[in-house]
């Protein structure tokens, strides 16, 4: 009996223990959520604007057509950038950008489509499978720095405008709250024009040359965005599963606290009963 009790006090040290790393990695990403939220929120509105405007100048009627805006070329190779985590403990963050991304790559079978991956959990999940892996970016653990940015996005436009890729899209994590992250794959490049009613610039020196600067503006906000959307929904996707670790740790902890009482309880009530039949054998 006493070596059954041992036993689950060990057990209860150890659920305790765990707890207490949960519990941390939650008030953890709890706090980089937070601040990562706050850079997301305030660049959403700007780059909507910036993208209707982009759109608006695209739709002028003396606008030439920009490289960036050409058709898919048939024949030429597909990108698809992923966007995972480079460590676990996020529920179902990966798995469900994955899965979207196998099933974009079942339904582009015609295509020959080469993948882009960012995050360690993208690379270890197709580096076993037979798919084309173009480059791999690991380590940034969910930081956004502005300066891998602007190069990845300057390497994607290079791939595009050179003819190396007829067409660019992205695989990442939407952001709607922090219980809800949606699985997003959207064409990058080429650029589709919006039918949009277009308004009447007046442009200096002339409205060509300001798109061909206005783009590779837009595409780096749009690149930042994406990485925003991505990083903050594997924080949220991590502080929920911590949350629900260490719930679970507390509800274990208060059965095993229960279960050690009971069989201390009733190791006692036994050996109550030994001294009483010792003493009953005794008088008779």
């Amino acid at each position: 009996m006493a070596q059954s009790i041992k036993q689950i006090k060990n057990r209860i040290r150890s659920v305790e223990n765990t707890k207490k790393v949960t519990s941390a990695m939650q008030m953890i990403s709890v706090a980089k959520l937070n601040r990562i939220q706050d850079q997301l929120f305030v660049l959403r509105p700007y780059a909507v604007r910036l993208e209707n405007v982009m759109h608006n100048l695209a739709a002028q009627p003396q606008e030439k057509a920009s490289g960036y805006f050409k058709k898919d070329p048939a024949g030429i190779d597909c990108v698809l950038v992923l966007i995972t985590s480079d460590s676990g403990l996020c529920g179902m963050y990966n798995q469900n950008i994955l899965h979207a991304a196998q099933d974009f790559l079942e339904k582009n079978k015609a295509k020959k489509t080469k993948l882009i991956l960012i995050g360690q959990k993208g690379l270890n999940y197709f580096r076993t499978r037979q798919q084309l892996i173009l480059n791999s970016y690991a380590g940034l653990n969910a930081k956004f720095k502005q300066d891998f940015c602007d190069q990845f996005t300057a390497q994607l436009s290079q791939l595009f405008l050179s003819g190396q890729a007829g067409s660019v899209y992205l695989a990442y994590t939407y952001f709607e709250n922090s219980l809800v992250q949606r699985p997003v794959i959207e064409q990058f490049l080429s650029i589709q024009p919006k039918a949009v009613k277009p308004l009447e610039y007046l442009a200096e020196p002339d409205l060509k040359s300001i798109l061909e600067d206005l783009i590779p503006q837009y595409l780096k906000i749009k690149m930042q965005l994406v990485l925003l959307e991505s990083f903050t929904s594997e924080y949220a996707a991590r502080t929920v599963s911590m949350k629900t670790a260490t719930d679970n740790a507390k509800e274990l902890l208060e059965g095993l606290v229960l279960y050690r009482n009971k069989v201390r309880q009733a190791g006692i009530t036994q050996d109550i009963l030994e001294i009483t039949s010792s003493a009953e054998a005794l008088r008779g």
